[in-house]
């Protein structure tokens, strides 16, 4: 069995060490989630709690995937970095694929890309993608 430490939101600097612990626990992996913007108003209703509001992100660092995980990478040895989850479809791919292989060679291949679509219209609105 396999098991995955998630972390999100958090102060920037308890990044690398919580890391570091899910690692000495004997975390197979550690998520990492991905967002391109949360905009203080927005007609989009959260998709996964019952009640639709957003309020938890209000005033959360919300890091980008593919500099967070080289910074963790550099401070682990085995522990593997799952993006969860990469919103594709706002994303140019060519950017993308550099930027997945960039990180994989920075972690020894220790990426595992989880992608998926953005709840957000905003997300797609913001970046010109109908």
């Amino acid at each position: 069995m396999r098991f995955s430490f998630a972390e999100s939101m958090t102060d920037p600097s308890f990044y690398a060490p919580l890391a570091r612990a899910a690692e000495e626990a004997g975390y197979d992996s550690f998520v990492v989630p991905d967002s391109l913007a949360y905009p203080k108003e927005s007609d989009d209703t959260y998709p996964y709690n019952p009640d639709g509001t957003r309020e938890f992100l209000e005033d959360k660092p919300f890091l980008e995937p593919f500099s967070l995980i080289p910074a963790l990478g550099a401070v682990t040895e085995r522990l593997r970095f799952t993006t969860f989850v990469l919103k594709l479809p706002i994303r140019h791919p060519l950017l993308v694929a550099k930027q997945a292989t960039s990180t994989a060679v920075l972690t020894n291949g220790r990426l595992v890309l989880g992608v998926g679509t953005s709840p957000w219209t905003t997300d797609y609105k913001l970046l010109g993608v109908p």
